[in-house]
């Protein structure tokens, strides 16, 4: 049953808006204030940008990887076809509204996917491989809000496919918003910052001085989006297509789609109250977790490091340099990579 005319007044992307209003702004205090825990001069490096990073990136890749997968479904039926796919392996496969699936592709458009983006500044940041990415990645999403919340958006996704709207409202338009100011806030910071440890060999590569640093030169490829006006235009085309679609939703299913936004921001609220535990709410409580959180990274890497530094002792020709590294490694210094 399409949207009745009298609902149509206020948008979706409205009606989400202020049925999230005051989790919104909570959400905006808290991820302010921990932010700044995170940078200098009360963070001497990236390490708790990176624990968090770690921990929003599994929300993006997570939906992302769920909306590819229902629009590359070879399984599509009509909502007004009552009968079940002859196929005799159709059990094996989701099916889907063809009218909702549609409509998703509609909305499905390069540019806005931030999961690639993702990837990359979390390898530009540690060092690490894609397998030790994918290794750190799943370990995060074991924490019990964060793995939770994935659970949550996958039986949601499953049950009712239209629900990636709430995801990709709330979660791009994020980047569009408050993302702009995290941005800002992080593109001053000295490149320097940025470097893992391991990077600061004089055989690695490293971001540019300040003095002739750009701010495409840092890993903050999550807040960017590749287009002559930073995104603008994918955000009004989104904005656009996404109004354009209203016609297609049912009250039931726009319904559901504002009651998923609204856990949206439950489940973020809540994950921040997590990274508090990883990370500290005050400087001499973040140190102490950090410690252990480096511990961890450390015996995470330690094979792949070890074979890093073998590769660097045959590089390097000074035999007193190669030790050096060694033990700031064993003394816990080099953080990542």
């Amino acid at each position: 049953m399409p949207l009745k005319s009298r609902d149509a007044a206020r948008s979706l992307s409205n009606s989400i808006n202020a049925a999230t209003r005051p989790a919104h702004t909570k959400l905006n205090k808290l991820v302010i204030s921990r932010l700044r825990l995170a940078l200098p001069p009360l963070a001497d490096d990236a390490s708790q940008y990176v624990s968090g990073l770690l921990h929003i990136a599994p929300i993006y890749m997570g939906f992302e990887s769920l909306w590819r997968a229902i629009l590359e479904s070879p399984e599509v039926k009509n909502s007004n076809d009552e009968s079940p796919a002859d196929s005799s392996d159709a059990h094996l496969q989701p099916t889907f509204d063809a009218r909702i699936h549609s409509l998703l592709a509609n909305l499905h458009f390069e540019g806005l996917q931030r999961s690639q983006a993702l990837h990359q500044d979390l390898i530009t940041l540690t060092g690490w491989s894609t397998r030790t990415l994918t290794e750190q990645l799943n370990h995060a999403s074991e924490s019990p809000v964060l793995g939770d919340f994935l659970s949550h958006t996958r039986d949601s996704v499953e049950k009712s496919p239209h629900v990636l709207l709430a995801y990709a409202w709330v979660l791009y338009m994020a980047l569009f918003s408050g993302g702009r100011f995290i941005r800002a806030s992080l593109e001053s910071i000295h490149p320097a910052f940025w470097i893992p440890a391991s990077a600061q060999q004089p055989t690695s590569t490293t971001f540019p001085s300040a003095a002739g640093a750009g701010a495409g030169a840092l890993p903050l490829n999550f807040f960017r989006f590749d287009t002559l006006v930073d995104g603008e235009d994918l955000k009004l085309e989104f904005k656009q297509r996404l109004l354009n679609a209203e016609g297609l939703i049912t009250e039931s299913e726009r319904e559901d789609i504002v009651r998923e936004a609204g856990c949206i921001f439950d489940y973020m609220i809540r994950l921040v109250g997590e990274l508090d535990d990883v990370c500290g709410t005050d400087k001499d409580a973040a140190e102490a977790r950090l410690l252990s959180l480096r511990s961890r990274d450390s015996v995470v890497v330690e094979n792949e490091r070890r074979q890093q530094f073998a590769e660097t002792r045959r590089r390097l020709a000074p035999d007193v340099e190669m030790k050096n590294i060694v033990n700031e490694s064993r003394e816990g210094r080099v953080k990542f990579g």
